[in-house]
């Protein structure tokens, strides 16, 4: 009698998550510059404008920087994330349909 085998292998990846921790609170939004990721999803880019008003008005943020993707399923790419965390305070991605 012949030693048959028969190895079973399961073919999802198994992705193992980072533990990230939240970045600090700022203590104040006056004078902050504020990176906006638009996820291009239907009205996402009119939620942002409108909290880019009040974050404006209300709260003395200076300065916006948007960056719009192309689309709603890929990541934004890793140098517009290391551009936006270098030269912004804090960021909002918006999701939105």
């Amino acid at each position: 009698m012949s030693d048959h085998r028969l190895i079973v292998v399961h073919p999802a990846a198994e992705d193992v998550a980072r533990q990230l921790g939240l970045a600090p609170r700022l203590p104040s939004l006056r004078g902050a510059r504020l990176a906006v990721i638009d996820n291009s999803k239907h009205n996402a880019d009119t939620f942002l404008s409108e909290l880019e008003g009040i974050l404006r008005r209300d709260y003395g943020v200076e300065r916006v920087e948007r960056y719009r993707k192309a689309s709603a399923s890929i990541p934004t790419p890793p140098e517009i994330l290391a551009r936006l965390a270098e030269s912004c305070d804090a960021l909002v991605h918006a999701v939105a349909d």
